[in-house]
């Protein structure tokens, strides 16, 4: 199945229902694509910033946020990161808030320390947030 415009690499999950995808525009893609080894660094920091909301019942089932992202060489937004037209509509509250949190932690995150070698590739970059519904016993605890 041909991803528009973008090839995606796939990295760990942000949290433990959630996974996130860098995805780079063909405008900005090199010869080599180096996401795998920027890529977690950026997760990380963003990880450490999201205060994700919780979901009630099964609302976070089929969550999908791609945002678009322009950073400076310091690693700071170059503008306000924006919601793509890739997204899957914001129609409950929880996605509503999903969408909301992510973008705030993205602009509470920053500066953002990427190598510099790479700048090319992430100085602008669409990362992916699909929330997936958590298996069967996750988070249950034996009290």
């Amino acid at each position: 199945m041909p991803i528009e415009r973008s090839t995606a690499v796939v990295l760990a999950g942000l949290l433990l229902a959630t996974a996130l995808i860098l995805a780079q525009p063909a405008a900005a893609q090199s010869s080599a694509d180096h996401s795998a080894k920027w890529g977690p660094l950026f997760r990380s920091q963003v990880t450490k910033c999201w205060r994700k909301p919780a979901p009630v019942g099964d609302e976070a089932a089929n969550i999908k946020l791609v945002l678009e992202i322009r950073l400076t060489r310091e690693g700071s937004l170059a503008e306000q990161p924006s919601v793509s037209s890739q997204n899957s509509p914001a129609v409950s509250d929880y996605s509503q808030a999903y969408r909301k949190s992510a973008l705030q932690a993205i602009t509470l995150c920053q500066p953002y320390s990427l190598p510099a070698e790479y700048y090319d590739e992430w100085k602008y970059f669409m990362p992916v947030f699909l929330e997936m519904p958590s298996p069967p016993g996750a988070g249950v605890s034996g009290e």
